[in-house]
């Protein structure tokens, strides 16, 4: 997979959009929720790259591809903690698009395995998401030994006009 300018620049959006603090929960917020499973790829040391399928409430069916890149050791939650940024498009059977950037410690929890746990806030979206504004927290599991992951993310997603 060959990393483009576009992948870096929505990354480096995403952590300074993260690092300007908490989404205010609006009137409009509706409670947001998505799992999903799938395959995890590790193709360069430091780098994962997912691919999966499930269910998010507003979105229905959905499919997944997402990045993660290791950004240093975080051993503020665990020993070993690997602190890093994982980017995860979610789409809707329709096509319709949710970009989410979260900031994760992944803890070792076995050997290839990681249970990451962080804090996620919407930096894109395209048809009905377009405009959307979100946040709340990321629970996952992955497993480098059998090449799969399951995560869970749960918040609030207000939908833009």
């Amino acid at each position: 997979m060959k990393l483009g300018r576009p992948l870096v620049g929505l990354l480096t959006a995403g952590v300074l959009l993260l690092a300007a603090g908490p989404a205010v929960a609006s009137s409009s917020d509706r409670p947001f929720t998505a799992t999903f499973v799938g395959h995890v790829a590790m193709p360069v040391p430091g780098q994962a790259v997912f691919d999966g399928a499930g269910q998010a409430n507003h979105m229905g069916r959905i499919g997944t591809d997402g990045l993660a890149f290791v950004t240093g050791l975080d051993e503020s939650t665990c020993p070993g903690g690997l602190a890093n940024v994982h980017v995860e498009t979610l789409t809707a059977a329709n096509g319709d698009t949710l970009t989410i950037t979260s900031l994760d410690v992944a803890c070792p929890a076995a050997p290839g395995t990681f249970d990451g746990t962080g804090h996620w806030t919407v930096t894109g979206g395209t048809g009905r998401f377009a405009n959307a504004t979100g946040a709340g927290s990321f629970v996952g599991t992955v497993d480098f030994g059998t090449g799969t992951f399951t995560i869970t993310l749960n918040g609030d997603l207000a939908l833009g006009g």
